[in-house]
């Protein structure tokens, strides 16, 4: 067999890469055993981001452009000339660069702005809300499903926080997460003002010293607020959709709230759950405090929405949460845009080093110039398979520094 019919047996191989992500490998040869072929020179276009390294035999750096390359090369055997081949090298465009952003039609219901943020202040403790349309909804031109609300009354010292996701299902759930946050919020927030907000407070102010006591009377109090606020959440769904000759399910959402206030050193939050997400009483670092669970289905992206049955249901005490935390960092609620991908299961949320590693990503977007702005951008981090929509809302306490 002559020299030529050997080399036209032999072929170059190295893994895929992909698009901004570093690379290092070795190109391998095939078609041939019992001799080591040692590759001397590779040709790579200029600007493709990668070079040859001679002597680990390496493509080394980080490919700008996608596609199927054939990279020419020289190689010898140790002995003799050298000889003419080439290489594949197969580079995965960056998953990001594959997402459309499509304007839903202009004659759609119910439009909704694709980011939403607002930032409140007060001396001892701030609330920050933001929400983004996901990339799934960008790539189908639809509008953004979650909602949130936030407030702060400065002369009670209550503070609220809600968030909702509408179903993906549902062809108008925009605007069902939309009803449930501001009809729900106007009644939590009304029934924490005047004597109703004087009686509250003053059955808080008692936590100390009788807790039990207490924590029975607010549990009760909290229950009853809940309860008529998603059935005043639930009205104003039925009610919209009776004008459009639709069904109330078509408007379906989740929703979790909480109301906060501080009771001396501590903070006392109460909270209702309605479906996937989370709420968490954060901190100090290393401790978290779940609010309830998630109303997981037994497939991906089922859960429990806002609905007559579930106020009707038995167990509906459960979804309340109640608690005085001594040195709390943060009050999180989350729709499960944010949760599930920095989380992923159960038990990753109630892991407190997923906590900590989350505040850690927090704390600087709450120290940045425009927080709330900050925090929309912060939304937009790109988790491989959770392209769904993110709104987080948090209260938290402010430190002397701040």
């Amino acid at each position: 067999m002559s020299a030529q019919d050997t080399t036209t047996r032999i072929s170059f191989y190295v893994p895929n890469a992909r698009v901004g992500v570093e690379y290092a490998a070795r190109i391998e040869a095939r078609g041939i055993e019992g001799q080591t072929l040692i590759v001397q020179e590779v040709e790579i276009p200029v600007g493709f981001g990668l070079r040859f390294d001679p002597g680990s035999g390496e493509l080394r750096g980080t490919p700008l452009t996608a596609g199927d390359h054939r990279l020419p090369l020289r190689w010898s055997s140790g002995k003799g000339a050298g000889h003419s081949g080439e290489c594949l090298l197969i580079v995965n465009p960056d998953p990001r660069s594959l997402w459309r952003v499509v304007e839903p039609p202009e004659d759609a219901p119910y439009r909704k702005p694709h980011t939403d943020s607002r930032l409140l202040q007060a001396e001892e403790a701030g609330l920050i809300a933001a929400s983004r349309r996901g990339r799934s909804h960008e790539h189908a031109g639809r509008f953004r499903e979650d909602d949130y609300r936030i407030a702060l009354d400065a002369e009670n010292g209550w503070s609220l926080l809600i968030v909702a996701d509408g179903a993906g299902s549902a062809r108008f759930s925009r605007e069902g997460s939309r009803l449930a946050v501001t009809i729900a919020g106007e009644h939590l927030l009304s029934s924490l003002r005047g004597d109703q907000g004087a009686h509250l407070n003053a059955v808080l102010a008692n936590w100390d010293t009788e807790p039990d006591a207490s924590a029975k009377t607010l549990g009760s109090a909290f229950q009853d607020r809940f309860h008529d606020a998603a059935n005043r959440a639930i009205q104003a769904i039925e009610q919209e959709a009776a004008t459009r000759s639709a069904q109330p399910r078509d408007y379906a959402t989740t929703l979790l709230a909480a109301v906060v206030r501080r009771q001396g050193q501590a903070t006392f939050v109460a909270s209702f759950w309605m479906g996937d997400g989370a709420i968490a009483a954060y901190g100090p670092r290393g401790r978290v405090r779940l609010m309830g669970r998630p109303d997981s289905g037994e497939f991906a992206g089922q859960t429990r929405f806002l609905d007559r049955a579930a106020l009707a249901d038995q167990g509906f005490a459960r979804r309340i949460g109640l608690g005085c935390f001594q040195d709390l960092t943060a009050v999180l609620l989350m729709t499960d845009g944010v949760s599930d991908p920095r989380f992923e299961t159960d038990s990753g949320l109630a892991d407190p080093g997923r906590w900590d590693a989350l505040w850690d990503e927090l704390a600087p977007v709450l120290d940045a110039a425009e927080p709330d702005r900050a925090l929309v951008d912060w939304l937009g981090f790109f988790s491989p398979g959770d392209h769904d929509d993110r709104t987080l809302a948090l209260y938290w306490l402010k430190t002397k520094e701040d």
